[in-house]
């Protein structure tokens, strides 16, 4: 009953009063959720003259959810819609769209839940939120659906400290090119720049990529913490990735994060930003005019760790060195 839960999260900022009144259908389309789905979205739907029935609308990652007349569960995959179009009214806004052969109209209360719901659900389809109704052409969904927002649940094996909120659930997402959105829970998300991002099949050398990867003020665990918190988390079926970020500040944030396939797929999906392309593609770094110290230091706690082999060390040294 895991959606259940994320529903009344949801639900919790509006009062204890609406969490009862809608108590049933929480219970009855948080049930039809998917183990595979993720609820991202909740708000009050409105019928009726005047809109004065209220009823419940659940935005999960694959489907829109709700109830009929007779309170019965319907649900609405995204890749079925079209024709949807948006007619703003005082107090909510109505939504009308082909579902198959029937013609669908629903009234979303333009409340702050209404609000993103409403947004998250034209992303789902790839309509920018503030294109006339009227424009919402065929020709026009085209164009918009070249950048559709990317979403993933993410398990973070380690970093998950550097986030500025505490939880269970992490969520990432990229609406535009070079940035990432990572929310907690039902906290509001944090973006940060998307430096690079690594599939890793060798947990030693992902833990020395990370630290080799220099981040000042963080408080990343060392190679052998990374390695063996990586090591006790994966399983015979999941590969870990990299996510290398950075704030607006320029801290640098690196999260270790568990994937299995699908969760590879979505990864490749992701745009670089355009500045970290340029310069990782075109940048030859300048010739060392000094010993690099702290990278000799750090090399050589890797080797006694047992992170790196001397093999490696001495490549490296050499290649830090100018031989």
């Amino acid at each position: 009953m895991y959606a259940v839960e994320q529903i009344k999260e949801y639900l919790k900022p509006e009062g204890w009063v609406l969490l009862n009144n809608f108590k049933k259908e929480i219970n009855l389309i948080g049930e039809q959720v998917d183990d595979d789905e993720i609820v991202e979205g909740v708000a009050i739907l409105v019928r009726g003259i005047g809109g004065l029935k209220q009823y419940l609308g659940v935005l999960t990652s694959k489907r829109f959810l709700t109830t009929d007349k007779q309170k019965k569960f319907i649900g609405f995959n995204f890749n079925d819609i079209h024709k949807f179009t948006t007619n703003k009214k005082i107090t909510s806004t109505e939504i009308s769209f082909a579902y198959n052969t029937e013609a669908i109209s629903i009234n979303i209360l333009s409340d702050d839940l209404g609000k993103r719901f409403l947004k998250d659900l034209q992303d789902k389809l790839g309509i920018i939120s503030d294109t006339p109704s009227e424009k919402n052409d065929t020709e026009t969904r085209e164009i918009v659906r070249v950048m559709k927002t990317i979403k993933m649940n993410i398990e973070i094996l380690n970093g998950k400290e550097q986030l500025k909120q505490n939880g269970s659930g992490y969520k990432l997402a990229q609406a535009k090119p070079g940035t990432v959105e990572i929310s907690v829970d039902y906290h509001d998300a944090e973006t940060f720049k998307l430096v690079k991002w690594e599939r890793v099949e060798n947990v030693q050398k992902s833990a020395s990529s990370i630290v080799g990867w220099t981040v000042i003020g963080s408080k990343f665990g060392n190679a052998g913490a990374i390695a063996g918190a990586m090591g006790a988390n994966i399983g015979k079926d999941k590969s870990v990735a990299t996510l290398f970020l950075k704030r607006e500040n320029g801290e640098k944030v690196p999260l270790v994060i568990k994937c299995d396939k699908k969760d590879l797929e979505k990864l490749s999906l992701l745009i670089l930003a355009e500045e970290e392309e340029t310069n990782q593609a075109t940048v030859t770094p300048p010739p060392t005019t000094s010993i690099p110290t702290e990278e000799l230091i750090k090399l050589k706690e890797l080797l006694d760790v047992g992170i790196l082999t001397q093999e490696e060390f001495d490549a490296k040294k050499k290649q830090l060195l100018g031989i």
